[in-house]
């Protein structure tokens, strides 16, 4: 977090905000795009008996031709979704000037344009301490007659995996009301009861990109890409023994949560996820009944109000639906973040204990250590010597030759040889497939400075060994001054306890949240680093078109894969405490996080090798034995939610998206932003010098013991003293709530912010909760 200033953010803030604007304003005026309409359905004029008919009405008043001229079909092809469960709306196509038009009606609160969300591409469960060891633990499979579902919003699944087999499973919960559709691939047998549901969305995909091709695609919930089944079966797969890919990772593999139900909700195709599919699809299943929703996806956010998965997101907090999101893979920049709403569960990704090393020998005698998934026939005599070349310019600063990009290499001058590229633009298995079509026989695969020593496994269709920047620095000195260099590589298998771990990874994306600094994110860390879960049928473990390798496992990494971590234990946790609300499931995951590795020491930032802070890891990484039983919860109802959108300045007309329900009103509960009861503490000291003290309040419910006493320590800080009263809580029963104030007062202003904790502890439980103390400058 030090070298970060608060003007600076501030500024890289305003510039997210221009670029997100003038990019989503700048096209033709006269060609129909897809717009996310958000209503007020208090506002439907009395002749209307149907909302459906007011739509229709608000559509034909903005239309470019009279109204005589749409007839019914024409009329259909503009709308592609009515909404009603999250929020009230509906996905059209119109001109600008048409959208404009139509923010312009009474009862229109919102028209946004389509957004374009990306895809944030076993040992994980031992690794959380959720292997069942006796049958009286909560986490023991006795559980497995629970009736949580959750949805899972992706590309899809791949049903055939053992991972979503229902033996033991009891009848479908009777709340759930879902549906199994079939298409192509896809019937009614394929759902079971694992899988409770399936349901496709894909008219905005074809309205932008053109109808889908079915000669290659599956219009239906069966997954070809894989990442759908991978994180599937990841949140709630069922155990399967001998699960692995190739060789590596050998065990059980098990979902976070195995005797949850899985809905599937497929909202992305070879061209992407749009939200006007994603929308429909988080209606759809908070009307179909899901308890816990996992979207391992993002896009671009520039406010709150603007953010159709936000206001949707929203309203699925308000039916009791919990939501985890994946923070992205935009890490180690700052700012970098999506899905950063308050409602919503952020998660970041790190690593874990078992790791899958490689090695590079190198001619001068020196080997250096990696890593990598390779397994193959075409291997590298191990008695050989391989002539080894870089055919980048410099050894620090990539360009497109070291990139191996598609073209860029002379089979002339890499034929035959180990070749050294670079991360970076291309998918990393992309680059060695270039390799091998340029005749190289290995890749050595060296990170950037963006990525520092982190290294991520990939299943390579040549023998290849992934290294760190500084590893990689030294292999390419080594092969741009050596007369003759040569190397040849090493494979190792699967290995557990060899590193320091959980260590956040470089590509997590990080905080703050530049549209509130008040509001911390991410709000967790969890694995995310090579994982593996099950796998599609229809494409090779490295997804590349020419690997015909078919695996029913896959080892993959991203906040993809650290997302559904969360969803799975949040699904446990709910099964656990049926009562408890999103907020309340999301304060036991924060308040009992840790930031230390399995060596008692700081969690480790891995694209600096330094400490990470709560930008990095927020509140640390997951501890679900813990949070089952966490002592204190911090809860957060809807109104608090909509208190805490008062603060951030909202037109009337803004606040309406997130009160479609109830036609709540602020109530100015909150002193500021930071007054909102969340499990995290962010203060932030205004540029007024004058203001030198900052009040906040939170209010904590027992959920331990009924008779418990609670004191409180608080981290020292440079900046500021930090008052904390009461300073002991005393509780005489279960779910009695207490309130405490914090009052921080300025010592010496700081240039970057400063991190620390505030912790109850009654002698058991340990209820922390990160402090972010942030001034502002003058810009």
């Amino acid at each position: 977090m030090e070298g970060i200033t608060v003007k600076w953010l501030l500024c890289l803030y305003l510039s997210i905000y221009l670029t997100l604007n003038f990019v989503s304003s700048t096209y033709n005026p006269g060609s129909k795009k897809t717009y996310i309409v958000h209503v007020d359905v208090s506002s439907i004029p009395p002749a209307f008996t149907h909302h459906i008919d007011w739509y229709s009405s608000l559509l034909k008043s903005v239309a470019a031709v009279s109204p005589q001229e749409i007839d019914e079909e024409e009329e259909q092809s503009v709308v592609m979704y009515t909404y009603q469960s999250s929020f009230h709306g509906m996905a059209v196509r119109l001109t600008q000037e048409e959208a404009e038009k139509l923010e312009s009606q009474n009862g229109v609160v919102g028209v946004l344009p389509e957004v374009k969300y990306k895809l944030h591409t076993t040992r994980s469960p031992l690794f959380l301490g959720l292997e069942p060891q006796d049958t009286t633990s909560v986490w023991s499979e006795k559980l497995a007659d629970h009736d949580v579902v959750v949805g899972v919003l992706d590309t899809g699944i791949w049903p055939e995996s053992p991972s979503f087999n229902d033996t033991g499973f009891t009848a479908v919960p009777a709340h759930w009301k879902g549906a199994c559709e079939v298409g192509r691939g896809f019937q009614k047998h394929h759902c079971n009861k694992k899988i409770v549901g399936a349901r496709s969305f894909y008219r905005g995909y074809e309205a932008a990109a053109g109808r889908i091709n079915e000669e290659r695609e599956h219009k239906s919930a069966r997954d070809e890409d894989g990442h759908g089944t991978h994180t599937a079966a990841t949140v709630a797969g069922s155990p399967v023994h001998g699960a692995n890919l190739l060789g590596y990772a050998y065990g059980t593999a098990r979902g976070m949560s195995p005797g949850a139900r899985i809905a599937v909700y497929k909202v992305c195709w070879k061209g992407g996820c749009f939200s006007s599919d994603i929308l429909a699809a988080v209606d759809a299943a908070v009307e179909d009944g899901v308890n816990v929703m996992s979207i391992s996806l993002g896009g671009g956010v520039s406010s709150y109000h603007r953010d159709s998965l936000s206001i949707a997101a929203f309203g699925a907090m308000e039916k009791g639906v919990f939501i985890s999101c994946s923070a992205g893979n935009g890490g180690p920049d700052p700012v970098s973040l999506t899905n950063v709403s308050p409602w919503i569960t952020t998660v970041g990704a790190s690593t874990m204990d078992r790791d899958f090393p490689g090695s590079v020998k190198l001619g001068s005698g020196v080997t250096l250590k990696g890593v990598s998934l390779y397994k193959g026939r075409r291997n590298l005599s191990p008695k050989l010597m391989y002539p080894l070349v870089y055919t980048g310019a410099n050894s620090s600063s990539p360009d497109p030759g070291s990139l191996c990009l598609e073209g860029t290499l002379d089979p002339h001058t890499v034929s035959g040889k180990i070749v050294i590229c670079d991360r970076g633009i291309s998918p990393r298995v992309q680059k060695g497939e270039v390799v091998k079509q340029a005749g190289g026989v290995g890749m050595i695969l060296s990170n950037t400075a963006a990525n520092g020593e982190e290294l991520v496994a990939d299943c390579h269709l040549l023998p290849a060994v992934a290294v760190g920047e500084k590893e990689g620095k030294t292999i390419k000195q080594y092969a741009m001054r050596g007369r003759h260099p040569t190397g040849n590589l090493a494979f190792y298998g699967t290995k557990l306890g060899i590193r320091p771990s959980p260590v956040v990874a470089a590509f997590s994306s990080r905080g703050p949240n530049f549209i509130s600094l008040e509001i911390m994110k991410p709000d967790l860390v969890a694995p995310g680093v090579n994982i593996l879960a099950a796998w599609t049928g229809d494409t090779g473990p490295s997804s590349l078109e020419t690997d015909q390798r078919r695996v029913g496992f896959n080892i993959l990494s991203g906040t993809s894969m650290s997302c559904p971590h969360v969803s799975g234990v949040a699904a446990l946790l709910k099964a656990r405490h049926p009562e408890w609300s999103p907020a309340a499931i999301k304060s036991a995951l924060m308040t009992t996080a840790y930031i230390h590795d399995n060596n008692h020491k700081p969690l480790i930032d891995s694209s600096t090798g330094g400490p990470s802070g709560p930008y990095d890891h927020g509140a640390g990484h997951i501890n679900p034995v813990r949070a089952v039983d966490p002592g204190l919860i911090y809860d957060i109802g809807a109104q608090n939610y909509f208190d805490f959108l008062c603060t951030q300045g909202l037109t009337q007309t803004q606040l309406v998206v997130f009160a479609k329900f109830s036609n709540r009103t602020c109530r100015h509960t909150l002193s500021g932003p930071s007054d909102l009861n969340y499990p995290a503490i962010s203060v932030v000291f205004p540029e007024d010098k004058r203001v030198s003290a900052v009040k906040i309040h939170r209010t904590v419910t027992n959920v331990g013991p009924p008779s418990s006493n609670y004191h409180v320590v608080i981290s020292q800080f440079k900046g500021v003293d930090v008052k904390v009263e009461p300073s002991v809580l005393t509780f005489s029963k279960t779910y009695q709530k207490l309130s405490y104030e914090v009052t921080l007062t300025t010592k010496v202003r700081q240039t970057a912010p400063e991190s620390g904790a505030l912790i109850w502890k009654d002698g058991v439980h340990r209820v922390r909760s990160p402090v972010v103390i942030t001034w502002l400058s003058p810009i």
